[in-house]
């Protein structure tokens, strides 16, 4: 026979502050993990009969974002990403699939979302990501962007710079960005306007235009971003 609940001792349940402080922490962890992996249905479920979730409100386009397309389109997508989240890197090639085929009616703009608690390796990723920007310009930003994306694996403050040193950046003054951080406040601005609108996991894209911003929180299928995006559309 084995105890039930009401019969063990309760001095068993006794856990100290460092160790609850650790399981709350696994427990935020797991959730942002299983809502990543099984985001909430009703993002789009609405959009796909012609009505949106409630509106969110993140910081207009703006021309030191890293874009791909115009920060004037009709439609951008606004993604808060982190490097190390393995559904950023699943929903990468959707949003190049739409923003692609749009014929420069949607651009895409990417902002820094790093989730530290359960991504060690996040952080020091966005950190490289800016320094390229500043150093290399917006067009190495992305070629980082899909070497990371494209290979996960290889996520390490080595390979961060390997890949600047490979898009013709100075050794020196990377290393030197790399150690100071100056866009620690821009990383965390960027996570701040995010979680300010909701966003609990990445990726964490908003469907903006001048009218109306929607929220898609999680690696939705292509089908499921252009109703959102046509819903969007309507408002304008």
């Amino acid at each position: 026979m084995s105890d039930s609940p009401e019969h063990v001792n309760k001095e068993k349940f006794q856990i100290s502050a460092p160790i609850a402080i650790v399981l709350a922490g696994v427990i935020v962890a797991g959730a942002i993990l299983y809502t990543n992996a099984n985001p909430a249905p009703s993002a789009v479920a609405d959009a796909n009969s012609g009505n949106l979730p409630a509106s969110v409100d993140v910081p207009a386009p703006k021309a030191t974002d890293h874009i791909i397309g115009s920060p004037n389109a009709p439609i951008v997508l606004i993604e808060y990403a982190d490097f190390q989240c393995p559904y950023c890197s699943q929903v990468y090639p959707t949003i190049k699939d739409i923003v692609d085929n749009s014929n420069g009616q949607i651009a895409w703009v990417m902002r820094n979302f790093p989730l530290t608690s359960i991504h060690p390796l996040a952080a020091g990723a966005a950190t490289a990501a800016e320094c390229i920007a500043a150093l290399g310009g917006n067009d190495d930003y992305w070629k980082y962007v899909d070497a990371v994306y494209t290979d996960q694996s290889s996520l390490s403050a080595g390979y961060e710079r390997q890949l600047a040193i490979s898009f013709g950046i100075s050794a020196s003054a990377y290393d030197d960005c790399a150690a100071k951080n100056p866009y620690q406040s821009r990383i965390e601005g960027d996570s701040g306007d995010a979680i300010a609108s909701g966003g609990s996991g990445t990726p964490f894209t908003v469907v903006y235009s001048s009218k109306y911003q929607a929220a898609v929180p999680g690696a939705f299928p292509e089908d499921q971003f252009e109703a959102v995006i046509q819903s969007v559309k309507n408002r304008q």
